[in-house]
């Protein structure tokens, strides 16, 4: 009953009623007497003959004998005429009259009315000829009533379907600055193709761009242009996109790795964001991901955005993954030193997990290491007694790197100002959610009891701070290995290599400091990092007053 009911409604229709009412006038209109009442009318106001056998009004068995006496005749061509008339008069009130509204479509309905009467009054008096146009006058005054009918819900469902339109496009203006792109192209799908409608999927697929979506884009700009071609430069990103090659279209949902960069499209299309921060430039790569030069557009602050693409690991351990990841962004985030970096922020899309963090100035140590490259005696024990008393303020706070290296230091030649990087791995002691037994970090600068699983305090940080000082100053490690197991072996039961073999001139205080932060038993190290950053300042002023 109610499909019923629906099909009902939907075929049926005042308008259609008009136009019916039209094509029986025009093939059927001299079987109703009726619809002579207009030329009844009219031939008794231009006046009927004198007789008292006629009665006012005409009657309309009477109308044939009334313009026979009067001497008028219909013209050949009065059939198509009224068929014309009827044809235009349709048009104009199922096409004209919605769009003018009841307050200008009733004074052009009686003018052209009026302009009926005059034809018909001019072709009386001057030709002698009467036009039955009654159908095309009723038809007119009919129609017009039964318009008007109409008009009334047809102005409130366009109101209706403005409002319905309106809340869709806001709708989906609001899901698009939540980032939420899908659910407001399909909030935004359903409205009537309109200006805002255009502009909100035109933001839609800038979105997309961004969000490396480019097939979702692809097809978004090509619904624009089916609905209105040459709408802004869709065209233009459009044809950009499709000349991506497929490597680059695969990147849309895994385009962040620490084996490759994230691409970085042609200047007409929109670079890629990560959360709300714009994407620049590749900085540097790690062992859990890639690091950008970002930007953040609402504030101009510039930031490196560290990412975990979820695609490198396997599902089995993503979970574990996510966990140290974001347990960077926790560990960082308590932290607050003039050596360590700030977090700022810290995200995750369907297909990477991100951080935002201050952008250090300056180059990692890892680059100083190399002979040749070495920075001066003075500079690097000034670096180093940085290092030590940014760990000890980092051990205050129960937070330990655990992977402290060149590459995990950055170093400002300008002002001399060192910021540590990479809490990735950090081990925050009073969590009870961090395992023990699982090696990670990097093995040339691990600590004995790191490689062996066991639980690591800050002593394990002044281990690795040695070996650090051990590479800035000699070029190398205390230990090499052509395997990991042979290195873990060397580490755990060899001697190291004494700094001397590699650089002869170091000073006898630099070479015991180092032995000191690289014992293998943690309880023979420096009993803390502030007190490591205290004999490294000593041997500092030490060695300056030899040089002078």
């Amino acid at each position: 009953m109610n499909s019923l009911f629906f099909l009902f409604s939907h075929l049926f229709s005042l308008r259609l009623l008009v136009v019916v009412a039209a094509i029986l006038f025009a093939l059927a209109g001299d079987q109703f007497a009726f619809l002579s009442w207009a030329d009844r009318v009219l031939l008794s106001l231009l006046g009927a003959p004198e007789s008292e056998s006629l009665s006012l009004p005409i009657p309309p068995d009477a109308l044939q004998s009334t313009l026979m006496a009067r001497g008028l005749s219909e013209p050949v061509w009065s059939d198509l005429a009224i068929r014309v008339g009827l044809f235009f008069s349709a048009l104009y009130l199922v096409l004209a009259i919605p769009r003018m509204g009841a307050a200008v479509a009733l004074p052009v309905t009686l003018l052209l009315g009026g302009s009926l009467i005059v034809l018909q009054a001019a072709l009386t008096f001057y030709h002698s000829e009467w036009l039955p146009l009654g159908e095309v006058i009723t038809l007119l005054v009919a129609g017009f009533v039964t318009m008007l009918f109409w008009l009334q819900p047809d102005r409130e469902i366009r109101a209706l379907s403005a409002n319905v339109r309106e809340a869709r496009v806001r709708l989906a203006r609001l899901l698009l600055q939540q980032g939420h792109t899908d659910e407001a192209l399909d909030a935004v799908e359903a409205c009537p193709v309109c200006e805002d409608a255009l502009e909100v999927r035109y933001e839609i697929a800038i979105q997309q761009e961004r969000k490396r979506q480019y097939e979702k884009a692809i097809q978004t700009y090509r619904d624009i242009l089916d609905n209105r071609k040459g709408f802004r430069d869709a065209a233009d990103r459009l044809s950009a996109l499709e000349k991506l090659s497929p490597e680059t279209a695969s990147l849309q949902t895994g385009g962040f790795d620490s084996t490759r960069t994230l691409l970085m499209p042609a200047q007409s299309l929109s670079r890629p964001t990560l959360g709300r921060y714009e994407i620049e430039r590749e900085i540097g790569r790690g062992a859990m991901g890639v690091v950008y030069l970002g930007k953040d557009p609402k504030i101009a602050r510039t930031v490196a955005i560290k990412t975990l693409s979820y695609e490198a690991f396997d599902d089995g351990h993503l979970a574990e993954l996510k966990d140290r990841f974001f347990r960077e962004a926790e560990a960082a985030g308590r932290l607050n030193h003039p050596a360590i970096v700030t977090v700022y922020d810290v995200g995750e899309e369907a297909d990477l997990a991100y951080i935002a963090m201050d952008y250090a100035k300056g180059r990692p140590l890892s680059e100083f290491g190399k002979p040749g490259r070495l920075l001066p005696l003075h500079t690097v024990l000034e670096i180093i007694a940085q290092v030590a008393d940014a760990l000890a303020y980092a051990h205050s706070q129960k937070i330990v790197h655990r992977d402290i290296k060149p590459g995990n230091i950055i170093y400002n030649p300008d002002d001399g100002g060192i910021k540590i990087t990479d809490f990735g791995i950090a081990k925050i002691s009073d969590d009870s959610r961090t395992r023990t037994g699982s090696v990670m970090g990097s093995p040339l600068y691990m600590s004995p009891e790191q490689l062996k699983g066991q639980k690591v305090s800050g002593a394990s940080d002044i281990y690795s701070l040695g070996v650090t000082l051990y590479k800035l100053v000699s070029g190398e490690t205390p230990y090499q290995g052509d395997t990991l197991a042979n290195l873990t072996y060397q580490i755990l039961n060899k001697r190291p290599r004494s700094v001397r073999e590699f650089n002869a001139d170091l000073p006898n205080g630099l070479v015991r400091l180092i032995n000191k932060a690289i014992q293998r038993e943690p309880d023979k190290r420096f009993a803390s990092a502030s007190a490591m950053a205290e004999a490294v300042r000593r041997l500092a002023v030490r060695e300056a007053k030899e040089v002078s």
